[in-house]
């Protein structure tokens, strides 16, 4: 008899779907909460250095750690492009794309303009780059995997779906009011408030939908974890 090969081997673990809907539910919750506070309150929370932007980095982190304490020091080695990522979305939470540069390491004026001197210039397109490498490599060697837990509805695919969902749609509401200015659309002060408190909340959920995915795809052993990932993309 053919032995299967590991991927095709793994099952989604037990009741692990509970566990991205409480994580879902926590989000939800927490702007629920929120948004009941006093208007003062809530800026506060949510403000540029407040307390969900504090907590989507310690998010990212705490992704970090659970990399090497789950999985270990050589299986977060050999798919290091996952932790390098996260820590990625943890310093452009802390702006880090934009403090230590001139015009930004994403704005293409850092590239274009003339206002960036050359040893910057080389040191932000060399990091850049590096960026885009770490991109593509999670893209070849992690689609496959993540699409076929999708259709096994592994829950730490679906919590990775869950967290790229909230990826895209928070960051769609940043500054979606001034991006909706020249079309002659005013949203208002109070609803223009609470989509922010839904931006920054949310965001705060990203980190928790994918340390809820690094949680239920840790490997049984080092040689599971170093030979295969189970069916998901983080």
């Amino acid at each position: 008899m053919t032995q299967q090969p590991p991927e095709q081997m793994s099952a989604p673990r037990p009741g692990g779907g509970r566990y991205v809907l409480l994580g879902v539910l926590a989000t939800v919750g927490a702007m629920a909460f929120v948004a009941t506070l006093p208007e003062p309150r809530q800026t506060a929370l949510v403000a540029e250095g407040g307390f969900f932007e504090g907590l989507s980095v310690a998010g990212y982190l705490l992704c970090l750690a659970l990399f090497l304490l789950l999985w270990g020091p050589l299986a977060t080695l050999a798919r290091w492009y996952l932790p390098l990522i996260l820590a990625l979305f943890a310093a452009r939470e802390l702006d880090l794309d934009k403090r230590p540069f001139t015009e930004g390491l994403l704005k293409a004026r850092q590239y274009t303009g003339e206002s960036v001197e050359t040893p910057e210039l080389v040191l932000s397109a060399l990091i850049l780059l590096a960026i885009l490498a770490s991109l593509a490599t999670l893209l070849r060697r992690e689609t496959g995997r993540f699409l076929r837990g999708l259709r096994r509805l592994d829950p730490a695919a679906l919590s990775v779906l869950v967290g790229l969902l909230f990826l895209v749609g928070y960051k769609a509401l940043d500054g979606l009011g001034r991006r909706l200015e020249p079309f002659g659309i005013e949203l208002g002060e109070s609803l223009d408030q609470m989509l922010l408190l839904v931006e920054e909340i949310g965001e705060a959920g990203i980190p928790l939908m994918f340390a809820i995915a690094i949680c239920l795809a840790r490997p049984a052993t080092l040689s599971d974890a170093l030979s295969r990932s189970p069916g998901t993309g983080v």
